[in-house]
Parts: structure tokens; sequence; C-alpha cells
């Protein structure tokens, strides 16, 4: 049996998948199986995988029709055989030391969920770390697990997790496979409550080091649509976002009991997920008017108006105006150091009450 379980779901990324199987062939810890789920990809990817597990006996393949993203990743929970799985998605690439890292820091801190850092620069594939046994870490307690899910990538990301196997199995944790967006996320929420809940004293240990390079040039990754002939639909997304920001306030029960600083940064982070879906809809002022009917976003407004803070895609909401949205979206991709001053202006009351 081996050690660790590498599940990498596989669709139209011929191009970028032998980047991917090399970093995985490369590891320094060398106990893991590599499940290849070929999610019926029309180009050579599918021979890829097949080449890759003739060459290699720790690659197994499994081709089956285009199901999408949390299928893939399903079929391959279903025929891991390790003790530990992670994900890896077919245009990404891990960094050589990354399964030595995670396996040695989980024996350190048994019963943590250890987690490490993503990055978007493929340099840090080369990085020659030298640490050995001082890894920089850090370690979030049940009480602190806010500041963890307010770093959205590090919170909803399948990748930079080592989950335990068992476990899932237990709880019969799998992908949704009704959801076109916010799949990670909502598995991550199922996985958390019962995972702390049976350990009340856990808690997630994170490797402080960009050991996950997130290749975000690829538009047609199996991670960016569910299949070939899918066509992302965005009429449902941003109420999808309320529905997310509810399920993690139960998560965090009591939410409210959480400081003001954290709480706010869960409902921007809302809120721009919000702002994002509407710059994707034709008529974005129909979507804004269901929004306000919403118990969440109403929520989210008492509390800003309770506080005395300041939000400006709450401020665009409240007026109905999509187009003061878009800008401000765009600001907030392409000007971030302009958007975080004024965003931490519109907090500044809190921030002197944390101070």
């Amino acid at each position: 049996m081996p050690e660790i379980s590498i599940i990498v779901p596989i669709y139209k990324v011929e191009a970028f998948l032998p980047q991917c199987l090399a970093s995985i062939t490369a590891q320094t810890f060398q106990d893991f199986e590599c499940i290849l789920v070929d999610d019926g990809s029309p180009d050579g990817s599918g021979a890829l995988c097949d080449q890759q597990a003739r060459l290699d006996p720790r690659f197994r393949v499994i081709h089956q029709a285009n199901r999408g993203v949390s299928a893939a990743r399903n079929a391959g929970l279903a025929a891991a055989a390790g003790n530990w799985v992670i994900f890896c998605d077919a245009d990404d690439a891990l960094h050589p030391r990354l399964l030595e890292f995670a396996r040695n820091i989980q024996d350190r801190y048994q019963g943590q969920l250890v987690t490490w850092r993503i990055t978007p620069d493929p340099q840090s594939l080369e990085n020659q770390f030298s640490v050995t046994d001082d890894l920089p870490l850090t370690l979030y307690s049940q009480a602190q697990m806010l500041h963890y899910f307010v770093d959205r990538q590090l919170f909803n990301s399948p990748c930079n997790k080592l989950y335990p196997l068992g476990f899932l199995r237990q709880q019969g944790l799998q992908f949704n496979e009704a959801l076109h967006d916010s799949e990670d996320y909502a598995f991550f929420n199922q996985f958390w409550y019962p995972f702390f809940a049976a350990a009340p004293d856990a808690g997630i240990c994170q490797i402080d080091l960009p050991l996950y390079y997130y290749n975000q040039s690829n538009s047609v990754s199996i991670t960016h649509t569910t299949g070939a002939t899918y066509q992302r639909d965005f009429s449902d997304y941003c109420r999808l976002q309320l529905r997310l920001y509810a399920d993690t306030k139960s998560v965090f029960e009591p939410f409210f009991h959480y400081p003001a600083p954290d709480i706010a940064l869960v409902m921007s982070a809302t809120l721009q997920s919000i702002a994002y879906g509407l710059c994707q809809l034709p008529q974005p002022r129909q979507e804004i008017a269901r929004l306000w009917q919403a118990p969440e976003l109403q929520e989210i407004w008492r509390w800003h108006r309770r506080q005395r803070v300041h939000n400006l895609f709450l401020t665009f909401l409240r007026l109905r105006w999509a187009g003061g949205i878009k800008w401000w979206f765009h600001i907030c991709e392409t000007r971030p150091a302009l958007y975080a001053n004024v965003y931490w202006t519109g907090y500044r009351s809190l921030r002197k009450n944390e101070s």
C-alpha cells in the first residue's frame, strides 16, 4: 500500500501535462501512487497518461467519458489506495520536496491538517530549500481558523492539503458533481466540520513555503470548465456566493463572536465574488435586485451599518449601480495597491479597535 495517493484530473492539457508528470516523478518522497483520471480529453492527454503508466508502475490511468472535474476527482478517490491523498491539477506542478515536507510535518504534528502555500510563479519549483527540520510553519487552532479562511486561495483549493483518505471514506466525502462553480469550497466545508468535530484539539499546520505551482494561463483546463461542451453559466453564481457565505457562518458558529476585522474579511470576500459574477452577466441590474431579496445580503448590509464601516462593492450594490461595481472590480484586478488602500480606509475604525 502506498503512503500517499496523488489524484490528477485531466482534460485537454496535452501541452502542460508533461511538466506536471515530471514534477511528480521528481518527488524526493517516493512512496506514492499517482492516479491519472482522463476525463474524456479530446487531445493527446490520454495517450500521454498511458505512456507514463507504462514507464512507471506507480502511475495508474482511468479513462472515463467527459463528466467534469468533480467526477474525475471522485473517480480518483474511489481508486486510491494510500493512507493520505493530495490533488494536483494537470496543468500545475509540484515542488520536488512537497511530499517529503508534507509527510514529515504530518509525522511531527499528528492529528493536524497539513497544508502548504500556492504560487503562480513557475520559478518557485527551482527553489533549493535548505531547511530540514526547521520548516517555516503557521499553526492555526480552531479558534484562529477564520484567519486561514480569509485567504480564499488557501482555504478553497483542494491542491494544498494532505487529506487522510480513511477519514474521507468514513465520512463519505466527495466532490459535488452537480456544482459548476465553487465545488472546491464546498468540498472543504464538508470536510472541515466532521474533521474538527472528531478532534477538538486539531488545527491546521501551514507550511509557509510555495510548494504548489498554480498555472493561470490554461483557460481550457478541467478546473476552468466542466467539460468539452460546457459553457459556464453565471445566472446563479452571485446567489451561490451568498449560500456559501451562509455555509461558512454555520461552519464557524458562533460566527459573530469572531473579531470584527475577521468577519469583515469574510464578508468582503463574498462581496468581491458577487462583483465578479455580476461582471459576467449581460443584465446585472436585474440580478442585483434579486440579490437584495436574500437575507444574507441584508445581514451583511446591516452589519456594516452597525459597525459604521464601508465597502464600495456593498455601496454600489445598495445603489443598484452595475457600472460602479464593474469599475471597482476592474480596479481590484488591475490596481491592487489602490484597491487595498481604499478597502482599509473603509474599515479603518475596525483596525483602530483591533490595535
